[in-house]
């Protein structure tokens, strides 16, 4: 096992090994595990030797978390395509989530029995507490392949409608980030429009709406228009690797039932 901490300290300030618990810590403005690594601070064990490609592997663990720990990343599998991991176990509040989709409440100052199974071949993760699956967020989306980029200045353009009623979901995102899944989320909360949680325009519901998301990948910003109006405009979130996806991914807050409807769907590139 290899132990990563913030550079500046001693492992024994942020980490220790006794009666066989790991005890790990990490302050939020502790400094990144390297002094090359733009990351932000953590305090992990890389298990080595267990490197995979293929087959079923799978990750058994006790774990505790106290009361206060929140906004953290307390186990991932790490790898994948289109961005740096491909499951990140986190805690807000004190709930335990899957990146920012909540699966499960109460997870503060009690030990829980964690299993993580990763199936390569048929692509799928799955996530037992307790002995007990919990089940990540429902979606249905498309993935428009082929259009993979890492640079330039890249477009979605498409026309969108959501009923009402629909509310918190993703209705379309530009997938792959340096330390997120996601570059941008445009997602829906009542009748208002969202990046992320945070509202961009109201009266979403009933109509069609062009929307169309601008990503320079060189400059590291994101625009987002609606009916040729800017809405959004703001940094991306790094990352080697971005696609688009649009349809409906359940978020915080969902609603029993969502929907998105979608046509003339257009992917840009701007010439050199």
């Amino acid at each position: 096992m290899k132990v990563q901490w913030p550079y500046d300290l001693r492992k024994g300030e942020r980490y220790s090994f006794e009666n066989g618990v790991h005890t790990l810590k990490v302050y939020s403005n502790d400094k990144p595990h390297s002094k090359e690594s733009h990351t932000r601070p953590r305090t992990e064990v890389r298990i080595a030797g267990y490197d995979y490609s293929s087959g079923v592997w799978q990750f058994e663990g006790q774990g505790f978390v106290p009361g206060g720990t929140s906004g953290v990343c307390i186990m991932q599998v790490f790898g994948a395509s289109g961005h740096a991991t491909t499951l990140m176990l986190r805690v807000y509040g004190d709930n335990l989530a899957v990146y920012r989709s909540k699966i499960l409440p109460n997870i503060h100052n009690k030990w829980f029995r964690l299993n993580v199974i990763h199936n390569v071949d048929a692509g799928k993760v799955m996530v037992y507490i307790d002995r007990s699956l919990v089940p990540t967020k429902p979606r249905t989306e498309v993935h428009i392949t082929g259009y993979d980029y890492s640079s330039g200045v890249w477009q979605f353009e498409g026309h969108g409608f959501v009923p009402s009623g629909t509310s918190g979901v993703c209705i379309m995102q530009v997938f792959g980030a340096s330390e997120h899944a996601s570059t941008l989320m445009v997602r829906v909360y009542g009748g208002n429009l969202a990046i992320y949680r945070s509202k961009v325009l109201p009266d979403i519901y009933d109509r069609w709406f062009r929307l169309n998301v601008i990503h320079n990948v060189d400059d590291g910003e994101v625009k987002v228009y609606v009916d040729r109006s800017l809405v959004y405009k703001g940094p991306d979130h790094g990352g080697k690797s971005h696609y688009f996806k649009f349809g409906v991914y359940a978020q915080n807050d969902d609603s029993r039932l969502m929907e998105s409807r979608w046509k003339g769907i257009k992917i840009l590139r701007k010439k050199s």
